[in-house]
């Protein structure tokens, strides 16, 4: 059980403990809750612990996170404000990764988790409370386990708490949909100066003008620098940059990407050491929820890499974007933390004005297939009789739906079918699931887990022209034979956890 004294202790000058007792009182007349609050406020790491607190029985709480990164940190923070190691009364479940014990009363856990539990038990016995953390990402996993489990509660469970959680974001259409009153959290940030560029960055030039930028900041300012680029290329060129410039100094640059080792995201968001300056490259996975102690300069590209649907093909591929404002809002807020900050927006006052108002929800451009399949799996044929936020279009869902015909996976009507059951269990595309639920022997079943983990992860020979996939299995062999995998490791690894799923013999 949580110390609530050392939480009060510990944690009462966090904005959000103002509105803990409101929310614990709302809860006991309300099933849903619309709770809002600006980065830093303590939403993450301290409601959770209050809730508990709050809470009759020994029910649990799960609260979802977009990022497997936000996951571990949030729950690793919570542990450590009531003492305790991730794993006992706090702690954290991800993709093919979990830190849990039959102690755990608060799992933090990636959206595509919380649909998987619902597939498996609509009822989500043992579970009081939900709290959907950082909802204005609006991913098509969020949306889709929001619309799960407003079914489960609406049929099965109307005892169950349904809490969003999020900085910026329109309340009043979730508050109207989910007939939800509203918490409000004042928050603290400190003042932040915002530093317009002259004219526009090119997005194909864009670790250029980042690592420009922060050697300005580097110089005119103190305080550790967190700048935000697209993706893992661009991160890496400008540390590249930054390295050699850098060289003698007493500043550390680190990268934070989605790809990245636990270990190395941990180090990269541990406060400095005394004497040394940090500089975090950081795709948007540093936007919100995670708190890099010390940052007191933004530097924002402005773009962000965003993956789109091409009906033609069927396929997803990732594009470089530009940002919308609430993210730069959001980036922005990173610089006020601690003290007084600033920001520097690599794009002029001007063309401000034409960027959107709020980034789209990914649910109106995915590929719906997986989608479609795991409601078919939820026990429901019809998507559009679920209650959505941002309703799929049909023409998407038509296509998700001939798709997963083609593969065998539903019925015309659109209930699964066996194979189409055992494909659900699987987390990835139902094209990578059907091929590897279709190998016969073993020796096929691990070569399907193997290219599975290829196709999914991030190309290794990305530097590299060649885009034969049998080099590429052999390396990965050759490699996982030596026991020297480098940067084959976490391909190494989903593989493996694939054929553990598949009951591959080795």
């Amino acid at each position: 059980m949580t110390d609530n004294t050392r939480i009060n202790s510990l944690a009462s000058n966090l904005p959000a403990f103002s509105i803990a007792d409101s929310i614990n009182q709302t809860l006991r007349e309300s099933a849903n809750l619309v709770v809002t609050a600006p980065p830093g406020a303590g939403k993450s790491t301290l409601l959770p612990l209050t809730i508990l607190e709050g809470m009759n029985g020994k029910g649990k709480i799960l609260m979802l996170e977009p990022r497997r990164l936000a996951a571990r940190q949030i729950a690793e923070r919570m542990a450590s404000l009531i003492s305790e190691p991730a794993g006992k009364t706090v702690g954290y479940r991800v993709r093919f990764e979990n830190k849990v014990s039959a102690e755990t009363r608060i799992e933090v856990l990636t959206e595509g988790i919380l649909t998987r539990m619902l597939v498996n038990d609509a009822t989500l016995e043992g579970v009081d409370v939900i709290i959907f953390d950082e909802f204005h990402e609006r991913s098509i996993n969020s949306d889709l386990a929001l619309a799960l489990t407003l079914q489960a509660q609406n049929i099965i469970r109307p005892d169950l708490k349904i809490i969003i959680m999020s900085a910026t974001i329109d309340t009043s259409a979730i508050c109207q949909a989910l007939h939800a009153p509203l918490i409000e959290c004042a928050g603290r940030m400190f003042p932040v100066k915002t530093i317009y560029a002259e004219t526009d960055t090119d997005k194909y030039t864009i670790y250029k003008e980042v690592a420009a930028a922060v050697m300005r900041a580097h110089r005119e300012h103190e305080g550790d620098i967190l700048a935000f680029l697209p993706g893992q290329a661009d991160i890496q060129r400008c540390e590249e940059l930054l390295i050699a410039t850098l060289a003698g100094t007493q500043t550390q640059v680190y990268p934070l990407y989605g790809n990245l080792s636990p270990e190395r995201q941990r180090k990269t968001i541990a406060p400095s050491l005394q004497g040394e300056r940090k500089i975090v490259l950081a795709t948007p996975i540093a936007e919100t929820s995670l708190t890099i102690e010390g940052v007191r300069i933004v530097i924002d590209s402005g773009f962000c890499r965003q993956l789109v649907y091409d009906v033609r093909t069927g396929l997803s591929h990732l594009e470089t974007v530009r940002i919308s404002k609430d993210m730069a809002i959001q980036r922005r807020g990173r610089a006020g933390r601690v003290a007084e900050g600033i920001c520097y927006r690599l794009w002029s006052k001007t063309s401000e004005h034409l960027m959107q108002e709020q980034r789209k929800p990914e649910i109106e451009e995915a590929d719906l297939t997986p989608m479609v399949l795991d409601i078919a799996a939820f026990g429901e044929n019809n998507p559009q009789s679920l209650l959505w936020l941002t309703p799929p279009s049909s023409s998407n869902l038509l296509n998700a739906k001939e798709l997963l015909l083609s593969l065998e996976a539903i019925e015309p009507d659109g209930s699964i079918t066996p194979l189409g059951r055992k494909m659900a269990t699987l987390p990835c595309h139902p094209r990578i699931a059907k091929m590897m639920t279709s190998s016969e022997s073993s020796a096929l079943k691990a070569l399907a887990c193997d290219v599975a983990a290829l196709l999914e992860e991030k190309d290794p020979m990305s530097d590299s022209e060649d885009s034969d996939m049998a080099l590429r299995l052999s390396i990965l062999r050759s490699q996982r034979q030596k026991k020297s995998l480098g940067r084959w490791a976490r391909i190494a690894q989903i593989a493996q956890e694939y054929r553990r799923m598949l009951k591959v013999k080795e």
